[in-house]
């Protein structure tokens, strides 16, 4: 793989992370970072697709009712059996982070 010569600014206590990373693994510094920096390119590229996909279906007309997506993700397990969307809630209003695992 051709590879270019690139420098950016770290934070000490980075550096200091890579480092103490390096001598755990066996690796070296620059392989663990180009690895963390392929990681996040290419989770934020996923993001960034599936925003333009949820975008176009939006622009297509293809939408779901939130009571409906509500209610699946209570089905699934997603959120609480007792999640609401009420703005009645004595918490002024604002959805409740109900969901199982949180």
């Amino acid at each position: 793989m051709e590879a270019v010569v690139t420098s950016i600014r770290v934070p000490v206590d980075v550096k200091e992370q890579y480092e103490t990373l390096a001598q755990a693994t066996g690796r070296t510094r620059n392989d663990l970072m180009v690895d963390a920096l392929r990681v996040v390119a290419e989770r934020r590229l996923r993001d960034i697709a599936l925003i333009q996909e949820g975008l176009a279906q939006i622009w297509g007309g293809r939408t779901i009712a939130v009571e409906d997506v509500v209610t699946e993700f209570k089905r699934d397990g997603i959120l609480a059996a007792d999640f609401t969307l009420d703005a009645d809630d004595s918490d002024g209003g604002e959805a409740r982070d109900t969901r199982v695992d949180a």
